[in-house]
């Protein structure tokens, strides 16, 4: 496996909830390289997960979390389409719950960045009254 593979491997299995000793022990093995090398990932992602991420867009980072909000919302919605379970009909309709609201807040959040820039810009030129 090889550097690129192993940092998005850790990335996902961060993503699904899993600790950073347990991430350390899987890849270590799956990659065949010392612990030490995967707690360095971590200590140095900073430097690599823009690029390996492709963060470097903003507006991509944004569709990115908005089409991850819509998958969320749609594996819920089969969740809740076809479980005869109550529990899980009730979990499935939270999710979509949380799923909107985060859908919600992330497609507001650059308008009132905006807002906040050009509120910011009159305070620097001293025509902000407040």
């Amino acid at each position: 496996m090889d550097t690129d593979s192993r940092r998005l491997e850790l990335l996902k299995l961060e993503g699904l909830g899993f600790s950073q000793a347990e991430i350390v022990k899987e890849l270590s093995v799956k990659s065949a390289c010392s612990e030490r090398t995967v707690y360095s990932d971590f200590e140095t992602r900073k430097s690599w997960q823009p690029t390996l991420q492709s963060v470097v867009d903003s507006e991509g980072v944004l569709l990115k979390v908005v089409n991850r909000y819509e998958q969320i919302y749609r594996q819920a919605c089969m969740r809740l389409l076809t479980s005869s379970n109550e529990l899980a009909q009730l979990g499935a309709l939270n999710a979509m719950l949380k799923a909107n609201s985060l859908l919600f807040e992330t497609a507001v959040l650059p308008e009132v960045i905006g807002r906040l820039k050009v509120l910011e810009d009159k305070t620097k030129r001293g025509v902000f009254v407040p």
